[in-house]
């Protein structure tokens, strides 16, 4: 097993014996809040992993060369490592679309574009997706290093579907503000409205015995989410003992890089979730929003919820996972710095 998942397993534990002795070190409620998770993976990873599998088994050729294009729109747990495993025969391309790509890029595209998107208001989101461009100029340099590494045939010319993909989110960023969150907001609602169609389905099967998909990919699913849940727990304790243990740092931390406790909070917070970090963005000073974003794009859930996906479908790419993500993140928020403070 992966060192990382081993010891984010000791941090759920630890969770789980303080619950039991009744939140006698305070970390009972992180442990809470990471069990809660569960229905929400359940609604978004069990409805498309269950329904996309069953479907590309008679239909894999309908998505054939495409492994880039859907990678680049779709989260490894909203169906995206699924579509790519069941499209490629080669390692080297299910770790770099299947797991990188669709962990970066394709998570800001289905599930935290929609998150953030609903939830601020018009001068966070635009602070926000600021931080976004930021993230991406970050994560193309490290994406590209990891195609050269992966020996990936043709990577250049294959590769030209993303890089046209984020051209096309930083050109409307600054050419029609507007119209790119109508865009974004569009797909975003159309993902999750086939997600909510895909749990349904799976549904039916699973009491009427229909034949949406079968039962061993619903227990598969089950198994997916149970781990994710737990290794939410792991990183919510884990991230709870840091902010307690280490606050004169990271106030440190805020005074170097010029920005509030809240926004440093909010980059730690985001290693397991950025959906931790999104109640603290309001109270983020303008620079602490930008660079929370251009973290999140790549850096977020590094050890949350996709974290626990990969470990369960391909154990062996979680260190490039891991490294990738963390690289990527690091560089998209020294990236918003550097252009902050010049600006």
């Amino acid at each position: 097993m992966n060192p990382i998942i081993v010891i984010l397993l000791c941090f759920a534990a630890l969770g789980l014996f303080d619950k039991m002795f009744k939140n006698r070190l305070g970390l009972a409620t992180s442990f809470d809040r990471g069990i809660i998770t569960m229905g929400d993976f359940m609604m978004s990873v069990g409805g498309f992993y269950c329904i996309a599998i069953a479907f590309l088994n008679g239909h894999a050729t309908l998505f054939k060369n495409k492994e880039m294009i859907i990678s680049s729109l779709l989260a490894p747990d909203l169906g995206g490592y699924s579509i790519i495993e069941s499209m490629t025969h080669s390692e080297s391309v299910l770790i770099f679309c299947g797991v990188l790509l669709t962990s970066t890029l394709g998570c800001l595209i289905s599930f935290q574009l929609p998150l953030f998107l609903n939830e601020l208001d018009t001068d966070d989101l635009s602070h926000y997706l600021k931080g976004v461009v930021y993230g991406i100029l970050g994560l193309l340099p490290i994406l590209i290093g990891c195609g050269f590494l992966l020996h990936i045939d043709h990577f250049l010319i294959v590769f030209l579907p993303v890089i046209l993909i984020c051209a096309i989110l930083i050109g409307l960023f600054f050419i029609s503000f507007q119209t790119l969150i109508v865009v974004l907001t569009l797909f975003s609602k159309l993902v999750q409205f086939v997600g909510y169609i895909f749990f349904f389905l799976v549904c039916l099967t699973f009491f009427f015995n229909m034949n949406f998909t079968n039962a061993t990919l619903i227990n598969e699913a089950l198994h997916i989410v149970f781990q994710m849940s737990i290794i939410v727990c792991g990183s919510l304790v884990f991230c709870e003992i840091i902010l307690r243990k280490f606050s004169n740092q990271i106030e440190k931390v805020g005074q170097i890089l010029n920005i509030d406790k809240y926004s440093v909070m909010g980059i730690i917070l985001s290693f397991g979730t950025s959906i931790a970090m999104l109640p603290l963005f309001s109270k983020m000073n303008r620079k602490g929003k930008i660079l929370n974003a251009a973290f999140s794009l790549s850096g977020a859930f590094v050890f949350g919820g996709q974290l626990g996906f990969i470990a369960g479908v391909n154990p062996n790419s979680v260190t490039w996972f891991v490294v990738v993500k963390l690289l990527a993140g690091i560089l998209g928020l020294v990236i918003a710095n550097v252009m902050e403070e010049c600006l």
